[in-house]
């Protein structure tokens, strides 16, 4: 089987039932040589904003649906490896499922970013807590107390 892709320029006219927006539609036909026929499957790169997947994977964790949230976080990062909402996101349901490597690796993403973010310090405590890390977590608990004072005197 045989896969071209093809980039065509795509502006959305506003009539449209799907709500386009501005982007590049990609057609990508399929020939099957065996069987002489071809399918043609048209999509529409959408311009993703990834704090909209961060929100939708929010509610999808509020509502239970701990794996798609995993998976719109995943996406979210994909998009924009600096988005701190969304390795803080991902770090809180990743420990949530009872994965502290994964939640551990997003954390640090996180403090990569903003190394002086409360939520991931404070986050970052409760994961080696459940790694049972007493040592990591009492330095990074004291390091959040330190920031949350900091955020209050600014007040």
């Amino acid at each position: 089987m045989k896969m071209k892709v093809q980039h065509e320029p795509h502006l959305s006219s506003g009539q449209d039932n799907y709500a386009l927006k501005e982007g590049w539609r990609i057609v990508i036909y399929f020939y099957s040589c065996s069987y002489g026929a071809s399918t043609e499957i048209l999509s529409m790169m959408e311009n993703v904003n990834p704090i909209d997947m961060v929100e939708e994977a929010i509610l999808d964790f509020s509502l239970g649906d701990e794996e798609i949230a995993e998976d719109k976080l995943m996406k979210a990062v994909k998009l924009d490896s600096d988005c701190l909402d969304a390795w803080r996101a991902l770090a809180e349901v990743r420990l949530a499922r009872q994965d502290l490597t994964g939640a551990h690796a997003a954390c640090e993403k996180a403090l990569v970013i903003a190394p002086e973010d409360l939520t991931a310090k404070v986050s970052l405590s409760r994961i080696l807590v459940a790694k049972g890390d007493k040592e990591g977590a009492e330095k990074a608990t004291a390091e959040a107390r330190i920031l949350g004072w900091k955020e209050e005197l600014k007040d």
